[in-house]
């Protein structure tokens, strides 16, 4: 039998605050209920992080680099097309979804707050979200489509309702009715005419294989 991983108090903050911020909200949270959640002394998040808005920058540097990772390492990794990439950014969605400590998207939560006395909090996870389109955007415009600057915004449009859509229904199949949607947004800019109907036979489902 395998043993459970046992978390540190630095990585049970971490989580902790991860969940609360997407759940609760970032300025609905303070931390009390953080420390609560976690199981950790006070003398912890000090230790570790310092400050609740050090715990932010943290749980927004976890997110950013789980992206990044995506777009700088597994995606390249892939041989296939460039418009197969792309279509392959939402089974790395649904394996996110399906994991069970997928909260919903910070910065998505971050960036609907509108608190004018934290704004920092809106514009770093705005410049986060800028970041991260700008990479599939780079994406977008290998694959050769036309008008990448408006296919990279519909595509970041269809990321987001899927997450959110997964975040409330606490379904994983959205990222495949999203995988669809993306199927179409490709087929309609002709980046890709002979995209596969089924996807489950694609070359980049057999290409993810390697990722899990």
């Amino acid at each position: 039998m395998t043993k459970a991983v046992r978390k540190s108090p630095e990585e049970k903050l971490l989580l902790a605050a991860r969940r609360l911020f997407c759940r609760a909200g970032i300025h609905a949270t303070g931390i009390t209920r953080i420390l609560e959640e976690a199981g950790v002394a006070r003398g912890s998040l000090y230790t570790h992080y310092g400050s609740k808005e050090n715990l932010l920058k943290a749980v927004f540097d976890t997110e950013a680099n789980m992206w990044f990772r995506w777009f700088d390492l597994d995606l390249p990794g892939l041989k296939c097309s460039s418009e197969e990439r792309i279509l392959a950014l939402f089974d790395l969605l649904e394996k996110w979804f399906e994991k069970e400590d997928f909260f919903g998207c910070v910065f998505i939560n971050a960036v609907a707050e509108h608190e004018k006395d934290s704004r920092w909090v809106k514009d770093v996870a705005g410049a986060y979200r800028d970041r991260i389109i700008g990479r599939l955007g780079a994406l977008v415009a290998e694959s050769g489509a036309r008008d990448p600057d408006t296919v990279t915004q519909k595509l970041g449009l269809i990321i987001e309702g899927a997450i959110v859509t997964a975040m409330v229904t606490q379904r994983s199949e959205a990222a495949h009715i999203a995988r669809l949607a993306a199927e179409d947004v490709l087929r309609c800019t002709e980046c890709s005419p002979s995209l596969a109907k089924n996807s489950a036979s694609s070359p980049t489902t057999a290409a993810l294989e390697s990722l899990s």
